[in-house]
């Protein structure tokens, strides 16, 4: 009996067109995606005698990998504040959203993992170069609690027989009353995909109008914060967090305008105030309105770099409503007026400076910050 033998060079091209013509149906579906964001902050508030600090407020992450036409992986991993240390105050090291996407059908794509939240504009689009200003307004930290991401399940997609109509419906873990405070709302009571609780699950759902220069949308949340407690009641919606939410944004050739409003009731507000010893608002408000125009239009109507003059005026109060009996703190009706430039060499790289004007209705506490940024995304 004959062998036929060849030399190693042609085994080794052998081996090698084999394993390419078995992987290549394979990697023509799949694919690999890395991009990110950042913004470096500088902060000096003049008034309360902080003095200046500079910090690198975020630097995130994003991996996306399409596995074939149908699934998809989407995540993004941020650290905050430079560092994080044992002991000490500040800094995180978490995942902002981390899911898989599969696509149904033209119109329809279920999803699955650690979500965001659909309310507002920045919860779902918060990259730095996509707003005005330094850092994102307090009505994105206190109204809505950016950034808000729970685990769930659900399905986005569009309407069909419309043109611009998108929507977005989750089955997402509640909230945990036992973070809710005075000061800042509900925003303790985020889960964000830690051994979330599942006691109380909560939906929330978005419908979104688009087409060039208008967007519309509307949100809404409806969920239980109890987490099994008897004291804040039984059942699956055991004390109840409802939240509405509008926005609107419109560009016309150099101007620029966007505005939200959002309210919150906790039923619930007394019992949970009671329990843990804060004195929770049973409603919650707030609202902005901003406007901006870009002053390189001005100068070439042809220009894609933007130097943005904005003004954006905010109103909050966590304590818009109490409970029977207890006493409004006003230092927590806020009001906030930003005006600054964000000049735009590139769309995916900003220099902002802006001073705000920070006051309250007690006259408590009030102060005036000077701020410089950097932010990109890729």
């Amino acid at each position: 009996m004959h062998l036929r033998t060849c030399s190693p060079a042609k085994a080794a091209t052998a081996a090698y067109l084999l394993l390419t013509s078995i992987s290549a149906p394979l990697s023509a579906q799949a694919s690999t995606t890395l991009g990110g964001y950042g913004e470096f902050h500088y902060v000096n508030s003049n008034r309360l005698g902080a003095g200046a600090v500079g910090t690198v407020k975020r630097f995130v992450l994003y991996f996306a990998h399409s596995f074939d036409p149908r699934i998809t992986f989407r995540s993004e991993l941020e650290v905050e504040d430079a560092k994080v240390e044992g002991g000490e105050e500040g800094g995180e090291v978490a995942l902002e959203q981390a899911y898989l996407d599969f696509r149904l059908s033209d119109h329809a794509t279920a999803r699955a993992g650690l979500v965001l939240v659909p309310l507002g504009i920045l919860n779902e689009t918060h990259e730095p170069p996509t707003f005005n200003g330094v850092a994102r307004g307090d009505y994105h930290s206190v109204v809505i609690p950016t950034t808000w991401r729970e685990l769930g399940v659900g399905v986005v997609g569009t309407i069909p027989g419309t043109e611009g109509l998108a929507y977005r419906l989750y089955l997402v873990n509640g909230l945990l009353a036992e973070g809710f405070t005075a000061e800042r709302g509900i925003r303790g009571g985020r889960q964000e995909g830690k051994e979330a609780s599942f006691a109380n699950p909560s939906l929330t759902g978005r419908l979104e109008y688009a087409r060039p220069g208008v967007k519309i949308g509307g949100a809404v949340y409806y969920g239980g914060s109890a987490n099994g407690d008897p004291r804040l009641g039984e059942g699956v919606f055991a004390a109840p967090v409802a939240m509405v939410a509008l926005d609107a944004r419109l560009e016309r050739g150099p101007w620029a305008f966007r505005g939200e409003a959002a309210y919150t009731h906790v039923s619930k507000a007394e019992e949970i105030s009671d329990a843990f010893g804060e004195t929770v608002g049973s409603r919650m408000s707030g609202w902005y309105g901003e406007g901006a125009y870009n002053l390189l239009h001005l100068l070439s109507r042809e220009s894609t770099a933007q130097l943005n003059a904005f003004v954006r005026y905010e109103r909050l109060n966590t304590q818009a409503g109490l409970p029977g009996g207890s006493t409004a703190d006003d230092a927590f009706a806020r009001r906030i007026t930003t005006a600054g430039l964000t000049w735009k060499p590139i769309s995916n790289v900003a220099i902002k400076g802006d001073y705000q004007f920070r006051r309250n209705k007690a006259g408590a506490g009030q102060d005036d910050v000077v701020r410089l940024g950097l932010g990109y995304q890729f």
